[in-house]
C-alpha cells in the first residue's frame, strides 16, 4: 500500500480481524448497490470511506427536496440532478481509492449482474427485490437486503454461496404483502434509514474480510421507537420457488 493508504486505513490495521490483509481484501472487492437513496446511497458513502475498491450503483431517479430529510449524501444544490450523478460527485471526492460506476437506470432482471463479490439491495419495491434475489441465487453472489418504514428497519443477508441450505429473500417474503404500498406513500424516520444502511455496510465489510460467522440467514429488526433490536434466524423454505425449485 502507499503511504497515504497506510495513513488513511491505520485504524482498520489496528482491528485484529481486519489488519493489513483484510484492508487489502476490501481494496480488491467489487460491490454492487441497487438504489442510490436512503439505504444504497448512505451505504455507498460508508463503503467508499471503508476502502472498497469498486462500487457499481444503479438508480434512475432524480434528487427531490423531500429526499434530503434522510438521504444525507445529497444537498439542496443536488435537487433536480440524477441521484447517481450527485452520488458520483460526492463519492469521488471522498476516496480516490474507490472506483465508482454510476448507472443511471433501474436494475431489472434483463440487466443482469456484473462480476461482483457482493450485492446490496436498497430498492423500494418488491418486483426489484424478488428479481435481484433470484439473480443473486442463480449467480452465487451473496445479497444483503435492507428495508425501512416508519420507525422500523430490517436487514437480512441471504444466498451464502458456500451453503446450499442458506435461505434466500423469498424464503422470508414468499410474495408481495397486500398492504405493501408505495415508498412515496410511506412515512419514514431519517435516522432509522441510517441505522439500516450502516448495518448493511457492516455486514458487507464482515463478508468481504472473511468474518462470516452468524452472518447469513439472520434477520435483524430495528425498532427505533421502542429502542429494541432483535435478530431472528430464518430457515430455508422447502417450498421456495427460488432456492428449492
Amino acid at each position: 500500500m502507499t503511504p497515504d493508504q497506510i495513513e488513511r486505513y491505520k485504524r482498520h490495521f489496528l482491528v485484529k480481524e481486519i489488519g493489513g490483509p483484510g484492508q487489502q481484501k476490501l481494496l480488491n472487492s467489487h460491490v454492487m448497490i441497487v438504489g442510490a437513496g436512503a439505504l444504497g446511497g448512505v451505504a455507498a458513502r460508508i463503503l467508499t470511506a471503508t476502502g472498497i475498491g469498486r462500487i457499481t450503483v444503479f438508480d434512475k431517479d432524480r434528487v427531490e427536496l423531500s429526499n434530503l430529510q434522510r438521504q444525507t449524501q445529497f444537498s439542496k444544490r443536488d435537487v433536480g440532478d440524477t441521484k447517481v450523478g450527485a452520488l458520483f460527485r460526492s463519492l469521488s471526492t471522498l476516496n480516490a481509492d474507490t472506483q465508482i460506476d454510476a448507472v443511471q437506470d433501474r436494475w431489472t432482471s434483463e440487466t443482469g449482474l456484473p462480476e461482483v463479490d457482493l450485492i446490496l439491495d436498497g430498492s423500494d419495491n418488491f418486483e426489484t427485490r424478488f428479481a435481484l434475489n433470484a439473480a443473486s441465487r442463480a449467480e452465487g453472489i451473496p445479497l444483503i437486503s435492507g428495508a425501512v418504514a416508519g420507525w422500523t428497519g430490517q436487514v437480512l443477508a441471504v444466498n451464502d454461496p458456500s451453503e446450499a441450505s442458506c435461505p434466500c429473500y423469498q424464503c422470508f417474503v414468499p410474495a408481495e404483502p397486500p398492504d405493501a404500498g408505495n415508498c412515496k406513500d410511506l412515512g419514514v424516520v431519517g435516522a432509522i434509514t441510517h441505522l439500516v444502511a450502516s448495518h448493511q455496510a457492516l455486514l458487507a465489510t464482515r463478508y468481504l474480510i472473511g468474518e462470516q460467522k452468524n452472518l447469513f440467514g439472520r434477520l435483524t429488526i430495528m425498532d427505533g421507537l421502542g429502542g429494541a433490536f432483535r435478530t431472528v434466524k430464518l430457515p430455508q423454505d422447502p417450498s421456495c420457488p427460488v432456492c428449492n425449485p
